[in-house]
């Protein structure tokens, strides 16, 4: 059992680099038969707060598992689901405060024994990994460990997975803004000098009315293609909320390096919940002025912009490694971070400058969410 886990982390490596939570799951699930001895696993996979589906089922015989909605409180993972510590019971059907649904569907499969572990990472349960076996089983603590290291290794597997696919989705929202910026420049500006050359050709005297006519048409049709043109990059270019402070901070930083020079790197650091339009505008305005002030007074060699979520706010650092503040400890505040600092206050945020261990400034700011 004990060469099996030394396996799984062999092959952890392997199983992050599927980046598609699905996948995680489906691989990690097949594995706990073969890694515990258990002849069955499967994953219950959060829908809502208080329930949950059954999927992935490994060696099931009747097809029963998949697709069970499971409500907190209810079957032996609806009570993991809500106390979030392993259980188990080494006859099932024979448990009295078990569903007779359950029961009925556990009978069908054979099951005697079942054990369930939650799948938590900090305060959020991904979910509950079953393994269950068709013969009376005894499980005890031991058992339960071994459970536990895979749920925590499957844990981390999801975020990672989920954070890939995060990072995948700003690039792509981030291909779209610069194509829109490319195609305004060019499709935008040609379109423009089309429709400004027929006018000036249909302002033309003398012309045969059924060229002018003919003038006026194309002229019509240039204008509908413009405005077209530039309703398909509004679309282009406004990413959904989920995702709108990542393409904006990385547009920064982007912009940034390619002024100065300076590598600058962007990190996610948590999951970030979906924010008005005035919060994001008001973090990546503060991302925007502190990469400014570093341009003009840090001297900087490296920069780290880092956006992340935590309690009840959303917040963005910008770290560099210069010059530090000036002597007297505090940073002169311009026009551009008063503003930015009033901003952020009308929606009960607020911003920060100190000293960081690089010897450079970090510059805080947050807003509630």
């Amino acid at each position: 059992m004990l060469d099996g886990l030394l396996e799984l982390d062999a092959q952890y490596a392997a199983v992050v680099g599927l980046l598609d939570r699905a996948a995680v799951a489906r691989r990690t699930v097949a594995s706990v038969p073969r890694l515990t001895g258990a002849e069955l696993a499967w994953l219950g996979e959060p829908t809502a707060a208080d329930r949950m589906v059954l999927q992935h089922a490994v060696n099931s015989c009747a097809g029963l598992i998949d697709g069970v909605v499971v409500p907190a409180g209810t079957g032996l993972g609806g009570k993991v689901l809500m106390t979030r510590e392993p259980l188990w019971v080494s006859d099932y059907c024979r448990c009295a405060d078990i569903s007779p649904h359950y029961k009925t569907r556990a009978g069908a499969e054979g099951i005697k024994a079942m054990i369930a572990v939650p799948i938590v990472a900090g305060d959020r349960l991904l979910g509950v990994l079953y393994g269950a076996n068709r013969s009376n089983t005894r499980f005890d603590g031991r058992t339960a460990r071994v459970f536990e290291r895979i749920a925590d290794r499957m844990a981390i597997a999801q975020l990672a997975a989920d954070q890939a696919r995060h990072a995948a989705d700003v690039a792509v929202h981030e291909e779209r803004r610069r194509l829109a910026l490319e195609l305004h420049d060019t499709v935008g500006a040609t379109l423009f000098t089309i429709g400004a050359g027929i006018r000036q050709l249909g302002g033309e005297p003398g012309l045969d009315q059924q060229v002018r006519s003919r003038l006026s048409y194309l002229e019509e049709q240039a204008i509908q293609a413009a405005a077209t043109l530039r309703r398909s990059l509004r679309v282009l270019s406004n990413p959904p909320e989920e995702v709108a402070l990542d393409v904006a901070v990385r547009e920064h930083c982007r912009a940034f390096e390619d002024r100065t020079g300076i590598p600058t790197r962007m990190i996610t650091l948590t999951e970030l919940p979906t924010m008005s339009g005035s919060r994001v505008t008001a973090l990546a305005d503060a991302v925007r002025e502190s990469l400014l002030n570093v341009e003009k007074h840090a001297r900087a060699e490296s920069v780290v912009a880092t956006v992340f979520a935590g309690g009840d706010r959303a917040a963005v650092t910008i770290s560099d490694d210069g010059a530090g503040l000036p002597a007297g400890g505090s940073l002169e505040r311009g026009l551009g971070l008063a503003a930015v600092t009033e901003g952020l206050a009308r929606l009960g945020g607020a911003m920060a400058v100190s000293s960081n261990d690089d010897g450079g400034v970090t510059a805080h700011a947050w807003v509630p969410l």
